[in-house]
């Protein structure tokens, strides 16, 4: 096992000739991964350079998703398509930013936003969106990377709207 990565061991799935990951998360206990399923951020998210692979866990019937941190079981960051609550959000991905995630074409991005649930008394009372650094993915590599919208007008905590 690599030491950077000790929260999860790469094994191969019986039956199979996939390289799977042992993922293991405090949110959803044990579970593997496909290798070649895992985001792989070159750089981390801002503020967390050592934790560079994401499981993308899908919530069923919503929007919404969770990005587990492969690296660190506690980590994981509940995340949705921004275009879900902000069909006006426009975003332009840099040369610098489509180089490093190796986009040829549109078609090959996905975005994501990170949302952040404020609590009282561990009740929910408000979600906000990062539409300032979102999080682009190459979905033909599953290259990403989290991205500043300089000159943008969007903050790391707009409402959650919808």
């Amino acid at each position: 096992m690599n030491e950077q990565n000790q929260g999860s061991t790469c094994l191969l799935h019986e039956g199979a000739n996939l390289p799977m990951m042992l993922v293991e998360s405090t949110r959803f206990g044990t579970f593997e991964l496909e290798e070649n399923r895992a985001l792989r951020f070159s750089e981390g998210l801002l503020g967390l350079p050592d934790s560079t692979s994401y499981a993308l866990i899908e919530v069923e019937d919503s929007p919404y998703a969770w990005l587990q941190s492969v690296d660190e079981p506690e980590l994981a960051f509940l995340t949705t398509s921004p275009w879900e609550f902000y069909p006006d959000y426009d975003l332009e991905i840099d040369d610098t930013d489509q180089n490093s995630l190796g986009l040829d074409s549109p078609e090959s991005a996905e975005v994501l936003i990170l949302l952040t649930i404020h609590r009282q008394d561990d009740e929910a009372v408000d979600i906000t969106a990062n539409l300032l650094g979102p999080i682009v993915v190459n979905t033909d590599t599953r290259v990403a990377r989290q991205i500043i919208l300089s000159g943008s007008s969007y903050s790391t905590q707009e409402p959650l709207v919808g």
